[in-house]
């Protein structure tokens, strides 16, 4: 069913417009920013990890950048800092997309729901999960890390290197989770694969401190069918 966010306080709902998963069923991870000195940083461009060398070198030709070790500890200890902010990729309809909301404790999630029920552990799924009704509320303890915070992964093929296996992207962005709904819509939308544009979105505002905040959000476009485009193309 996915996130359920906007049943509690539907008000917060957007106006339509015209970090953790550790699976292995994907090559590849896309990234909107990375850890530097234990303090998280937004990037500019789209950062793909990998554990695959040849795979950090195909990923490297075609979206820039040079595969560096980042972290040799870690199964995917690779990482290329690409020169694109704006990726083409093949999105397989919404069941490709997973989103929920989760609390990690040091050990794993305490918290998984959808925003609505709990969605683990098993014994309790299905039951209210308490989160607070408005979204404000929610945000404000996902930031105090007392509450759940979106978990959304999206597995992916790149439309211009389909056979270099499947990538995932992992966000956490409250901004892709308030329109996630939107984006599987139009995937179902579309018969077959989707051809998709992910990208980063700059964002500059004064917030009511009077600071001055500057972040990207992931931003995803479903274009159309790729087999069309494919088509096209030949």
């Amino acid at each position: 069913m996915g996130l359920q966010i906007f049943e509690t306080d539907p008000d917060a709902r957007p106006k339509s417009k015209p970090e953790p998963d550790f699976s292995t069923d994907h090559t590849f991870s896309l990234r909107a920013g990375m850890v530097v000195n234990k303090k998280p940083v937004s990037l500019p461009n789209w950062r793909v990890v990998t554990g695959d060398p040849t795979v950090a070198d195909a990923v490297a030709q075609l979206l820039g950048g040079a595969p560096e070790e980042y972290d040799p500890t870690k199964e995917m200890n690779l990482h290329v800092l690409t020169d694109t902010d704006a990726i083409e990729v093949v999105i397989d309809g919404s069941k490709a997309i997973e989103d929920k909301l989760i609390l990690w404790g040091r050990t794993g999630p305490v918290h998984e729901c959808d925003g609505v029920s709990f969605l683990s552990p098993p014994e309790r799924k299905g039951e209210p999960c308490g989160c607070p009704k408005l979204m404000s509320e929610r945000k404000e303890l996902a930031r105090q890390q007392i509450g759940p915070a979106p978990s959304i992964n999206i597995t992916f093929r790149l439309a211009h290197d389909y056979e270099l296996g499947k990538g995932k992207l992992i966000s956490t962005a409250w901004t892709l989770a308030e329109v996630i709904h939107e984006v599987k819509d139009a995937l179902d939308a579309v018969e077959g694969e989707a051809l998709c544009r992910l990208s980063l979105e700059h964002v500059s505002y004064v917030n009511k401190s009077g600071i001055k905040v500057d972040f990207r959000k992931p931003v995803i476009e479903v274009i159309g069918s790729y087999n069309d485009a494919v088509a096209e193309e030949r």
